[in-house]
């Protein structure tokens, strides 16, 4: 799983392209990438905007069910909750339910045709803003005396770019 976390505005045109070949076009996206060397190359050249790891099956299967959505024939965006409409997509493959999904997503190296139909018809998953804020960063206004809260976002050491491992199940816990 890859989480974009940082914007770029000032990169290089490959790692834009990279960004939205994943899927990844704006801050708190969520993509699923199978662990080929070809896609590890890639998660390498934007290791500064995005962090990745390998979620837990729970995470996982929260985000499907809290925040995923469905390409439906005619493109329109539909949440994940109409076992249906994942029967009459995604039924070749034999997925007829959101577990199937969850399962296929998981076990992606199982079968990869059954991986590939799901990333087709999976949009890319938006996550909710990163709110970690600095305890006691308000200021009073001099002016008015009004308190004024200052948005500031605590760093861990390391931060959150990057391979993360197990990191990443934390960090997409406190964005689901």
């Amino acid at each position: 799983m890859v989480v974009r976390i940082k914007e770029s505005r000032n990169t290089s045109p490959q790692a834009q392209k990279i960004l939205n070949e994943l899927g990844l076009k704006e801050i708190n996206n969520c993509a699923f990438v199978m662990a080929t060397a070809e896609s590890v190359k890639k998660l390498l050249l934007v290791s500064d905007y995005v962090g990745y790891g390998q979620p837990s099956k729970p995470i996982l299967d929260e985000i499907i069910r809290k925040r995923g959505y469905l390409k439906t024939a005619d493109h329109k965006r539909v949440p994940i909750s109409n076992n249906v409409l994942i029967e009459e997509l995604l039924g070749s493959q034999g997925i007829i339910c959101i577990e199937d999904l969850i399962d296929g997503l998981w076990n992606c190296k199982r079968s990869a045709a059954a991986y590939e139909a799901i990333k087709q018809v999976v949009w890319p998953i938006q996550l909710a803003p990163l709110n970690e804020g600095i305890q006691g960063s308000s200021t009073k206004h001099e002016a008015t005396d009004r308190l004024v809260k200052k948005v500031t976002t605590k760093s861990h050491k390391g931060g959150y770019l990057g391979m993360m491992g197990g990191k990443l199940n934390e960090l997409v816990a406190k964005l689901i």
